[in-house]
């Protein structure tokens, strides 16, 4: 994953590892955060969510999940 952020006098390019931010434990505190907000998500299901997204990674590198502009110039984008 790598999130850049783009403005007049900087460019921010901070590349973070898919595997950090998407695992086992992220899911688990996923699905407790969401138990406590009344959604019922196994642990289960989210691994299935977090196997598909690598996979989806592996296949299409480079994909853009987040790209915005502000109306002063910031640009934000978010890619796989």
């Amino acid at each position: 994953m790598r999130i850049i952020v783009r403005d007049k006098d900087t460019h921010l390019n901070l590349p973070i590892p898919t595997r950090l931010v998407f695992n086992g434990l992220t899911a688990g505190l996923l699905c407790w955060g969401l138990e406590k907000h009344g959604t019922h998500v196994s642990r289960k299901q989210l691994m299935v969510f977090v196997k598909e997204l690598h996979r989806f990674r592996r296949r299409h590198p480079k994909w853009t999940l987040v790209e915005v502009e502000g109306h002063e110039g910031e640009q934000v984008k978010i890619t796989l």
